[in-house]
């Protein structure tokens, strides 16, 4: 009986490391091309709209389609998807440095996109199926592992081009497929989707639009923490150098700021399990809000701590986010896994573009000022979600 339970435990971590694994290498494929588009600039002659216009196909592939996929997903998807998807990106994004068309290079990268789109509702939902009673900590641990995929594509793909040139890619596709058959050795493919959820058998197959507010709430929190996200990383050095912090130091910050996001994660994904989702999300939201105060009205240290600590905090209630929406949507996981992960991430991305504008005329700082406006209505809203007994009594 002892070995028996000991084969299961294992099994489970073998399939979870597994998928994590997966989306550590879907997020590697995904933020491949951005970092080296000046190396295509030299070969393709690209503009800078066209630079821009490829770094939205692959941010919108692989975002905005999410919750449509999600939500074939949760009709016809089957768990071998996931290793399909995982050859599907990393073949179009490895082919796309031989490609000589811009259109064509268009073509490839939102093909390979959709992948992404694929894997992160199917893989969060095998993480949430395997936690079974520990749901916020497989979660947080296929996301934490996932999220340092961002800061180790360019350490790798930009020395490797710079030296090998753009037809250096097509080596790329060889981790992709040995990581696929990593996949199916581990037989994620047997991991069950559609376990029947007990408490929900007598609710109704269509989606209860009672929902509809709560999760379009957790749609606003999540935009809106991705808009502070993507605000702070672009903008990020440059607030710093007008609060008369050095380069070097401005680097050190943001090295520390990816690192406290993961942290952030996988700390929030085991409170979660203990408190409860609610009181998760209106923590870390509070604790967002603190740490926007010390960046845009303190001085350069609090700025600077402030900065670090929002890694945490951003990251702290991703987790929690996911599970409530999910709670939410037992009958369509996948479809409110794409609406946190890709749908809410897409529309924050187009948020920043007008607060890009408006740095453009009122200053950085200014623009950073007004991000508190939606932070504090982040925090109002939490306020109101139900809490876990009040979802699964819907």
């Amino acid at each position: 009986m002892l070995e028996q339970k000991q084969q299961r435990t294992t099994s489970y971590y073998t399939k979870l490391i597994a998928v994590s694994i997966g989306h550590f290498f879907n997020d590697f494929y995904m933020n491949l091309i951005p970092p080296i588009l000046f190396l295509f600039v030299q070969a393709l002659g690209l503009s800078l709209a066209q630079q821009a216009f490829i770094a939205f196909v692959i941010t919108s592939g692989g975002s905005f389609a999410q919750p449509v996929i999600g939500y074939l997903v949760d009709k016809r998807g089957k768990p071998y998807l996931i290793i399909y998807s995982l050859m599907w990106i990393s073949f179009w994004m490895s082919i796309s440095g031989i490609i000589s068309n811009y259109y064509l290079l268009v073509i490839a990268l939102g093909l390979g996109s959709l992948a992404s789109a694929l894997f992160h509702p199917l893989g969060s939902a095998m993480a949430v199926r395997l936690g079974k009673k520990s749901m916020g900590k497989s979660l947080s641990i296929f996301m934490t592992i996932g999220g340092f995929a961002a800061s180790v594509s360019p350490m790798v793909a930009i020395p490797i081009v710079k030296s090998y040139g753009l037809s250096s890619l097509v080596l790329f596709m060889i981790p992709g497929i040995l990581i696929a058959f990593f996949l199916y050795y581990a037989q994620v493919q047997k991991v069950e989707l559609n376990q029947s959820i007990e408490k929900k058998e007598k609710k109704s197959e269509k989606f209860d639009f009672h929902c509809a507010k709560w999760i379009s709430i957790l749609v606003f929190i999540s935009s809106n923490k991705v808009l502070v996200r993507s605000f702070l990383i672009t903008f990020g050095a440059q607030i710093m150098l007008l609060k008369q912090v050095s380069v070097e130091v401005a680097g050190v910050v943001l090295s520390a700021y990816l690192l406290a996001n993961s942290l952030g994660t996988i700390i929030g994904g085991f409170l979660d399990d203990l408190i409860g989702s609610k009181r998760v999300l209106l923590i870390f939201n509070l604790f967002v809000l603190i740490c926007m105060s010390l960046i845009v009205f303190m001085p350069r240290i609090f700025m600077v701590i402030g900065f670090v600590l929002m890694g945490f905090a951003l990251s702290g209630s991703s987790t929690a986010n996911i599970v409530m929406t999910q709670g939410l949507m037992p009958k369509n996981i996948n479809v409110a896994t794409g609406l946190i992960m890709g749908f809410s991430g897409g529309l924050g991305g187009l948020i920043m573009l007008a607060f890009g504008k408006i740095a453009d005329i009122h200053g950085l700082l200014t623009s950073a000022s007004y991000l508190l406006i939606p932070l504090v209505l982040v925090v109002f809203t939490t306020l109101i979600l139900p809490n876990e007994k009040s979802i699964e009594d819907m």
